[in-house]
Formats: C-alpha cells, sequence, structure tokens
C-alpha cells in the first residue's frame, strides 16, 4: 500500500483538534496535530505536509495572518489549506479564498464539503476520489465460482473495498461482497476485482491483496452503502457541538 498524503491541522482547541485528527486519519490520511499556529510553520518547513487545516481564530496568531505568513514564504506558498472555524465573518472568507485557500469551513464540520475540499487538494497521483472512504478493518464475505471466502477489509469507500488475500484473484474477476450493517443487517453487492497487490520481496502479507470496484447495486445498496462508510467515519468521535464555545473558535 503507497504511504498516505499527510495533513497538518492546526487548532487551538484541543478537544476539536482530537476531533479533526481521527475523522482525517479514518479518511485514511496521515495526520499531525498542531496546537500553535507559529510551531506549524516551523514543523511544515521540516514534515512538508501535502495539506494543512487552520483554525480561523487563534489568540497567538489568527488563521489569517498565518495564511498570510505562509503565501509570503517561497517554501510554503504551495501548501494547500483548508480554514475551519465557528463563526465565519464574510471579509475574513473573502480574504482567505483570495489568498488561494481551498475552501472556509464552517464548525461542526460537514463531512461531505471536508471531502468535497480534500479532493481539491490533488493528494493523490492516479486523481481525486470521488467518493467517500473510511479504514475498514473487518472481515467481510467474498463469493466467487460459487465459493466463500473470508478476508479481511482494509479500506471501505462508497463504490469499492480493498480486502487482504494471500493469493488476489486476477483483475477483471467478478465477484459479489457481503458486509455486516451496523445494524447487523447484511448488504450484499456485486463488482469486479480492478487492481491485485502480490507479495514480492520484503512486502508482507499486509501488503497483498485486491481493490473490488461494486459495479451491481441498486440505488438501496447506494444509499446503505454510503450510510455505513459515514457511519464508520464518525462512530465513537464525541459529537462537535459539545466541543464548549471558548474552546471551539
Amino acid at each position: 500500500m503507497r504511504a498516505r498524503p499527510l495533513v497538518m491541522v492546526v487548532d487551538d482547541s484541543k478537544p476539536f483538534l482530537m476531533y479533526l485528527s481521527v475523522l482525517l486519519n479514518r479518511m485514511n490520511l496521515e495526520v499531525l496535530p498542531v496546537t500553535s499556529p507559529s510551531e506549524a510553520l516551523e514543523i511544515a518547513h521540516i514534515t512538508r505536509p501535502h495539506l494543512m487545516t487552520l483554525d480561523m481564530r487563534m489568540p497567538e496568531m489568527d488563521g489569517l495572518a498565518t495564511l498570510r505568513a505562509m503565501r509570503q514564504d517561497k517554501d510554503l506558498a504551495d501548501l494547500p489549506v483548508i480554514m475551519i472555524s465557528s463563526y465565519i465573518e464574510k471579509n475574513w472568507q473573502w480574504e482567505a479564498m483570495s489568498l488561494g485557500c481551498i475552501d472556509v469551513l464552517a464548525k461542526p464540520v460537514d463531512l461531505r464539503r471536508l471531502h468535497k475540499a480534500i479532493q481539491q487538494c490533488k493528494l493523490y497521483p492516479e486523481g481525486p476520489r470521488r467518493y467517500l472512504r473510511s479504514v475498514f478493518e473487518k472481515p467481510v464475505d467474498l463469493y466467487h465460482e460459487g465459493r466463500v471466502q473470508n478476508v479481511p477489509g482494509v479500506t471501505l469507500s462508497e463504490r469499492g473495498i480493498f480486502v487482504h488475500m494471500r493469493q488476489p484473484l486476477p483483475k477483471g474477476t467478478p465477484v459479489d461482497v457481503e458486509f455486516t450493517l451496523q445494524s447487523g443487517e447484511k448488504l450484499k453487492v456485486g463488482g469486479s476485482v480492478i487492481y491485485t497487490k502480490a507479495q514480492s520481496g520484503n512486502d508482507t502479507l499486509l501488503a497483498q491483496g485486491m481493490a473490488i470496484k461494486f459495479t451491481r447495486m441498486t440505488g438501496r445498496d447506494i444509499t446503505r452503502l454510503s450510510e455505513l462508510v459515514a457511519e464508520l467515519l464518525v462512530a465513537d468521535l464525541p459529537s462537535p457541538e459539545a466541543v464548549p464555545a471558548a474552546e471551539s473558535n
């Protein structure tokens, strides 16, 4: 599996910092949480993140001042930034966008708008990922040629899944995949193998597996799968509304 893009999350509210960091990690991104804007600028020079989320209002140095400093720094000038705040003033929003900000999001963060903003940052060489995806370390039943195998999942999106297999099926192989939803109900969808990763050299078993694209689904299947991915992303996270207003700038 290729390395995950690195996202630096900058917010002085520790509860919200934890909330957003866990959410982005579940979206299969590497996360570096930072509470101080000045430290974020220093660390960014070393780690070279692919994306930064930046709180608009912070006591030491507000988000706009931080963004201005980045745009004047030749090493950070092109770093994609998503601004986030519980209070968005129109003039701030316009200035942030004029400084090349990808988007300005309100707290609590809307999951699909956050995903849409991330896709504009060109984090993946193969292009933007249209659909929400989550880490999915649960077993699924894989049906092929009248046989069923129970295999561990890796990541799940609204239109596909990557699973671990010691001997992946050939590309183009039609399969059915059955999940257990959060309610305990079963969901079975059809698709085909679009990518395989077999063991080679020093690869471990964890690197082996295959990606399956779902192509045979009803409208209800699509809705239920989308709901499942969204539930996985926010499961057990504290409600962002529960963060005290004084801490959620």
